[in-house]
């Protein structure tokens, strides 16, 4: 491995995909005869940092150096399946299947485009025919089944899922789901507080109980479940969730510091900031939220994102006044 690409995976690593993606850019300018590599791996960081457009323009020109390079293929299909196109992107993933080393990748590429186009019967034929790991085929297999409204059978894989990874957190919300739509919400409430009582279960009983009180509309409950997982150990998920329930039941004023810490930890975090910037405007903090977002460009100034961010705020502030 190459120092320049050893410092690439590092920066990767530490989720500074937009300084990443410059970092790979130089690369590829300063002609080191490795232009489809490192404006391959443009692409892929820019993709992490949802930039869509830039990367499937990087990747494109990718493809024009070498229309046959599969990880180019594959950026060109990350790219266009986050900018929403499933039915382009699908036939871009197809093109990979071939490839040993991009194989899982790219049939996960095509169950979720199938997945975004519906095309339930697709996915299942799929999943019968292809190689794949055995929960990977339930976690597909369940959502397919699902929308087709086979429920009986979705359950059914769904324990089968969770013999082969107890507890796991994927299986045990699509179960959930399907218990909700089975026997409603009320029965299901009362089947997860239960477990979420039982001290040897982990904490993601807890935090489904809690998530089920926000839609059953007992959030002070959802809170105490939260604050309970919490206790245990800090889990920024789980601040992330209290931040929300806060500040969707007119908790404002305890939510913006949770909200404005995480962003500190996340600051490209696009939940977190929807989150935040709603919750000033209910109170009327916007400038308050402008004021946040220019000391955090001040500890991130390569998240650029946060400009487009403070001019949209500025232009709503404006015609408050």
């Amino acid at each position: 491995m190459s120092q320049a690409y050893s410092e690439f995976r590092k920066l990767m690593n530490l989720g500074k995909y937009s300084e990443a993606a410059r970092y790979a850019e130089r690369e590829q300018l300063d002609g080191s005869g490795q232009n489809v590599f490192w404006l391959t791996q443009q692409a892929v960081a820019l993709i992490r940092s949802s930039e869509y457009e830039s990367a499937l323009k990087v990747s494109e020109e990718a493809l024009a150096m070498d229309g046959a390079n599969p990880y180019a293929v594959i950026a060109s299909a990350d790219a266009l399946f986050g900018l929403d196109r499933p039915d382009e992107a699908l036939n871009y993933y197809k093109d990979t299947l071939k490839f040993d080393r991009l194989s899982q990748r790219s049939q996960r590429g095509v169950l979720e485009c199938l997945s975004k186009l519906k095309n339930w019967q697709e996915m299942l034929l799929n999943i019968s025919t292809w190689e794949m790991a055995e929960q990977d085929k339930y976690r597909y297999r369940v959502k397919a089944l699902a929308a087709l409204g086979r429920h009986d059978e979705a359950i059914e894989e769904c324990n089968k899922w969770l013999q082969l990874q107890p507890h796991n957190y994927n299986a045990l919300w699509e179960l959930t789901e399907l218990e909700i739509r089975r026997d409603g919400l009320d029965s299901v409430v009362g089947k997860m507080g239960k477990m979420a009582r039982i001290p040897s279960l982990p904490p993601i009983y807890k935090e489904i109980y809690a998530s089920l009180c926000r839609k059953a509309g007992r959030p002070d409950e959802a809170i105490k479940a939260y604050s309970k997982i919490e206790a245990g150990g800090a889990n920024l998920r789980i601040q992330q969730k209290t931040a929300f329930t806060l500040a969707k039941t007119g908790r404002e004023r305890e939510a913006i510091p949770m909200l404005e810490e995480l962003l500190r930890a996340e600051p490209g975090n696009k939940y977190l900031r929807s989150s935040f910037e709603a919750a000033c405007g209910r109170i009327g903090e916007t400038e308050g939220a402008i004021n946040f977002y220019n000391r955090l460009l001040g500890l991130f100034p390569e998240e650029r994102s946060l400009y487009g961010r403070i001019k949209r705020l500025n232009a709503r502030l404006e015609k408050m006044q």
